[in-house]
């Protein structure tokens, strides 16, 4: 008996790998009618996430468990299990971007009919058609180039003068690293809700202030654009100034958004109502 229950088990484990070896996925070409786009809606902007959106046009319900989205320039994966009947969006953590050009990326999908049991694995292409992927890594390559080139500290707001002759003022000081002297401060740019007073750097007029030398104090001069309370109680974006960056590897006009912390923010559109006369 023990030697046929050794022979049973022997054979069990024997046959082990093939069953095994059935459910790894199989390599196949990307499905015709199935349509791929990578891309970032407005709200994912503060969050940091992405997505991948299939299309079926098949024929048939598929059902996808992996996906890895790649390029030179940024990786990320979802796993999970989601039908694509007609179509589905996958949000993925986008992780910081590198330099470079396009948002296109590879998509590789691990993918079966549903209903059947054999998974395939396809590669294709995930579109930027709205090119928001390419936008959102050219901000990450200015914002990279520009910190590693110069240590950037907001300083103290404050406001000179009052009503309708003030400005606020937030100074900005670039102490250079000296290890990318080739990179430039190209100015800053305005938002929906504030514009620049005319002494401020702007891109792209401004003239490129090289990152070497001495430490430099740069003022961002700031005059409301706008003074109907509604833009203030609907606004999310006023506070986002663009910080342009020129350098070798940085695509033209990349910019990213000045950091500024809850008291600078609070500092800056407290300066609203006394220019604007709410008060």
């Amino acid at each position: 008996m023990r030697r046929i229950a050794a022979l049973a088990a022997a054979l069990l484990i024997a046959s082990l790998p093939a069953a095994c070896g059935t459910t790894e996925p199989q390599q196949t070409a990307w499905p015709g009618g199935l349509t791929a786009y990578v891309d970032q809606t407005r709200l994912q902007r503060n969050t940091g996430e992405a997505f991948v959106r299939l299309v079926n046009d098949t024929g048939s319900s598929i059902e996808v468990s992996h996906l890895e989205v790649s390029s030179d320039r940024f990786r990320a994966r979802w796993t999970g299990s989601e039908s694509v009947d007609p179509e589905m969006d996958f949000d993925f953590d986008m992780p910081r971007g590198k330099c470079g050009e396009g948002g296109d990326a590879d998509l590789t999908i691990t993918w079966r009919e549903t209903g059947k049991e054999e998974w395939r694995t396809s590669t294709g292409t995930a579109e930027d058609r709205y090119g928001n992927i390419d936008r959102l890594l050219d901000r990450d390559c200015a914002e990279r180039t520009l910190s590693e080139a110069a240590d950037i500290t907001v300083g103290e707001p404050r406001t000179e003068g009052s009503g309708k002759q003030s400005v606020f003022v937030l100074p900005v000081t670039f102490t250079p690293t000296e290890t990318h002297p080739e990179v430039t401060f190209d100015g800053w740019e305005g938002t929906v809700l504030f514009q620049l007073a005319s002494e401020t750097p702007t891109w792209p007029r401004a003239t490129p202030h090289p990152m070497t030398g001495d430490p430099v104090t740069l003022e961002l001069r700031v005059l409301p654009a706008r003074c109907d309370p509604h833009a203030l109680a609907d606004d999310k974006v006023g506070s986002l100034f663009r910080v342009h960056v020129g350098g070798p590897d940085v695509p033209d006009g990349a910019s990213y958004f000045l950091l500024l912390d809850k008291e600078q923010k609070r500092a800056l559109y407290d300066f609203l109502p006394g220019y604007c006369g709410w008060e």
